[in-house]
């Protein structure tokens, strides 16, 4: 009976508990996106680190920095540029695409490619958190 209680517990709270970290991983990507827009393209490199990829927007003056969860971090915690990541992991990383015109961040997206379940968020807000510390 004991047992039957137990997993019946850990059954219901399982979901509570990967519900109640996220909104606050969910609040601190919408602050990081607030914190970007406006700023320079140099504070990029300051919070995010490096860009997995930039491209120009042919026929604009928009550059698109692309950021993925599933790029190497350095020592201080910021993005790598290399090595590439495992094809696999990016399929099922969180990334953000950033627009830069002139010189300024004019937008971010985001897409969670795990879905938002089972603590994927965190690889989400753990790219962009120190955009919001800066």
């Amino acid at each position: 009976m004991f047992m039957i209680k137990s997993v019946v517990l850990v059954a219901i709270l399982t979901p509570l508990m990967l519900t109640g970290c996220g909104p606050a991983h969910m609040k601190t990507i919408r602050a990081a996106k607030r914190q970007v827009i406006g700023q320079d393209v140099a504070f990029l490199s300051r919070c995010v680190g490096e860009p997995l990829a930039v491209r120009a927007i042919e026929g604009e003056d928009l550059i698109v920095h692309h950021y993925s969860s599933a790029q190497a971090r350095g020592a201080d915690g910021r993005l790598l540029a290399t090595p590439v990541p495992d094809p696999r992991a990016d399929a099922k990383a969180c990334v953000f695409d950033v627009a830069v015109l002139n010189g300024r961040i004019i937008a971010i997206e985001s897409e969670n490619r795990a879905g938002w379940g089972f603590g994927s968020i965190t690889n989400c807000s753990a790219v962009v958190e120190r955009c919001v510390k800066l």
